[in-house]
């Protein structure tokens, strides 16, 4: 048997966001979810949890947009803030010291408040994955793999984009992809692949018998591209091959 895990991300991030990843839940085209600790709708994430304990909820770590949890000083003097706490739109992928001992305490210590809020909702945390893939940043994997063993979360997403016209023409991403996704294999549980929903089916992605493929999904989000991917999310399409069943990060070992 093969199987697919499909990931709702962004869930608690706002009213439309969090309404429609539950409207998915509920016809069974989502499986798994992951939680944004400085979302707006955290109190309807918790409540909707309780009542779908099939359902895997991870955290969805955030370096890259709205506000941090700890507003710390360390954050804003290193560039990742602004003056009232709110991430610097994707800045953490262009700082220039990655090794920066500042910056680096400063990471560890937001990344360790974010699953402190999400695990205050009351449920387990399933998995972890990252917003805007942060936690594909090179540099910084040591971080993300320390900051997650020590909260005893074992299951994280594996780096994708292998199908992008930006990784094809990259040599230097490629290889660190594959060298960044063999470090995640050898320190966690993880899926035997990650693909977009949308590019999966459109590249006619194969699975393996045995294998797990994790598929990503934006539900709620405005925009054109995420409107056709929910398409094909509404219709179940990847179901259509009835030699593919749905888990859930929970049943991932």
């Amino acid at each position: 048997m093969k199987s697919i895990i499909v990931n709702a991300d962004d869930f608690g991030i706002s009213k439309q966001v969090t309404s429609e990843i539950e409207r998915m839940i509920d016809m069974g085209a989502v499986s798994s979810t992951t939680v944004m600790a400085n979302g707006t709708c955290l109190d309807e994430v918790k409540r909707f949890a309780v009542t779908h304990p099939e359902v895997s909820f991870g955290v969805h770590l955030c370096l890259s947009e709205f506000d941090s949890i700890t507003k710390s000083d360390a954050l804003r003097q290193t560039g990742l803030t602004d003056e009232l706490g709110r991430f610097i739109h994707k800045s953490v992928f262009h700082l220039k010291d990655y090794n920066n001992t500042v910056l680096r305490r400063a990471i560890r210590e937001e990344l360790n408040a974010q699953i402190d809020v999400v695990n205050s909702l009351g449920f387990p945390v399933s998995h972890a994955d990252s917003h805007h893939h942060v936690h594909t940043i090179y540099p910084l994997k040591e971080i993300f793999a320390e900051v997650l063993n020590k909260r005893c979360i074992k299951r994280l997403r594996l780096g994708g984009d292998f199908l992008s016209m930006r990784m094809k023409a990259h040599v230097g991403l490629w290889v660190h992809r594959i060298k960044l996704n063999k470090f995640y294999r050898e320190n966690f549980i993880t899926t035997n692949g990650f693909y977009g929903y949308a590019e999966f089916l459109q590249a006619g992605c194969p699975i393996n018998d045995g294998a797990v493929v994790e598929l990503m999904c934006h539900p709620g989000h405005q925009g054109k591209q995420y409107q056709n991917e929910m398409v094909f999310v509404e219709n179940k399409s990847v179901l259509a091959d009835k030699s593919i069943s749905i888990l859930s990060y929970n049943e991932l070992y």
